[in-house]
């Protein structure tokens, strides 16, 4: 990343912008259309603004060295080139399902993206109830291919290592390492919650057993660089529409467990199986849904692990990890770090700072409670019972179980 200042854009210098840019024009076509810009206000870290002829539009995104909604917050420029060099990966090992970049500007931090108009964030469809007949697979398939392709089972050692050495992302992860595995198990100012909730949380800031299991996933998480990793790979990061997927804001990644990733898309489908306490009107359309949750759960790890399993068999280096019984090992393993890290992003959904509307926008403060102790449970089943986790099936279950009674 250039030293150079970074001069925020705003809806005016935008336009400038995607007209002195040639690729950004190739995309919109007419270059004697009138543009007009529209600054997107749904993050709180980097700017992002619609560019439209009226006909055709991009997405200029730009980042900062702070957070533009918290300007005290600051956050590396680097972020951006990772963000870049990752979404440039995936398009080669998952085209289907991840967004499209136009241009990258490393001097500015800008990157040109596809609009995806036709599509809406995940969480808001699953909030509305809508059903997504193929992410799950798409999502399974997309974790498969581009964590394999960047993992020790396919990538020679040195290569690897090489490749590590560009993704350290060290101020990003520490934020996570803060946000998701830190502050929700101790008294702190960034945690909230539901008031009636309050003993349910003191409960679990008492439960040295569940914290010790949590402080031994943040671990792994700083420690074990099997996979280059989305790290932010919730409902709120995908685009869905009845057809299609896309993935989209990798700003988070870096070399890490590869069970994070799924994980986290899992855990969401659960913190909406949880809201579904407010957001299914009946309880019979609430059983329903939660059905269909539950079975989205089930595609994405079994899509995730047979197209794993194929691409060991014909990619994988053999002569390196020669054992069957490690294979089977291996995949039970992922499961059981699926669950884990799943928890975890549960917890700091429930609890921590980065809440989520599937809970959070829950009007009834009595519902919206019950629905976070849904939530609590299913984590604290996912984590403390992993170890003996052989299934997709199982975990399930737990999360079927869970209900909002108090903590433990």
């Amino acid at each position: 990343m250039a030293s150079q200042e970074v001069i925020p854009l705003n809806e005016q210098t935008v336009i400038d912008y995607v007209r002195s840019t040639p690729a950004a024009m190739a995309v919109l076509g007419d270059s004697d259309a009138p543009l007009t810009a529209k600054a997107i206000l749904e993050g709180n870290v980097n700017l992002l603004f619609r560019v439209s002829n009226g006909a055709r539009s991009v997405l200029v995104k730009q980042a900062l060295p702070y957070a533009w909604r918290y300007p005290d917050f600051k956050v590396p420029l680097d972020r951006a080139r990772i963000e870049y060099e990752l979404l440039t990966l995936e398009a080669r090992y998952a085209p289907d399902y991840v967004v499209r970049v136009y241009y990258y500007d490393e001097a500015r931090a800008i990157h040109v993206i596809e609009d995806l108009n036709q599509h809406v964030v995940m969480r808001q469809g699953l909030i509305a109830r809508n059903r997504y007949p193929h992410a799950s697979r798409h999502i399974g398939f997309f974790a498969a291919h581009t964590l394999f392709h960047t993992s020790d089972l396919y990538l020679p050692s040195g290569e690897k290592k090489a490749m590590a050495e560009r993704f350290t992302n060290a101020v990003m992860r520490k934020v996570q390492e803060d946000l998701v595995f830190t502050q929700p198990y101790i008294p702190h100012p960034n945690n909230r919650w539901t008031p009636e909730n309050a003993p349910v949380v003191q409960a679990m800031y008492a439960d040295d057993e569940f914290r010790s299991e949590m402080f031994f996933l943040k671990e792994r998480y700083m420690t074990h660089a099997q996979a280059l990793i989305h790290n932010d790979l919730h409902t709120g990061s995908i685009m869905v529409n009845e057809t299609e997927t896309k993935t989209i804001d990798p700003e988070f990644a870096f070399f890490g467990p590869i069970g994070h990733d799924l994980g986290s898309y899992l855990a969401n489908l659960a913190l909406n199986y949880a809201g579904q306490e407010h957001w299914s009107p009946t309880e019979a359309e609430r059983k329903a849904y939660r059905a269909w949750l539950l079975a989205s759960m089930r595609e994405a790890w079994q899509t995730f692990e047979q197209e794993w399993l194929a691409l060991w068999e014909e990619k994988g280096l053999h002569d390196e990890w020669p054992s069957q019984r490690f294979k089977a090992r291996y995949m039970e393993k992922l499961l059981q770090d699926t669950a884990g890290f799943g928890a975890a992003e549960i917890m700091r959904r429930a609890v921590g700072l980065a809440r989520v509307a599937d809970i959070d926008r829950i009007p009834d403060e009595k519902t919206r409670a019950a629905a976070e102790r849904i939530a609590l449970n299913i984590a604290r089943a996912w984590l403390m019972r992993r170890h003996t986790l052989s299934s997709i099936d199982e975990l399930l279950d737990w999360t079927q179980q869970a209900d909002d009674r108090g903590w433990g």
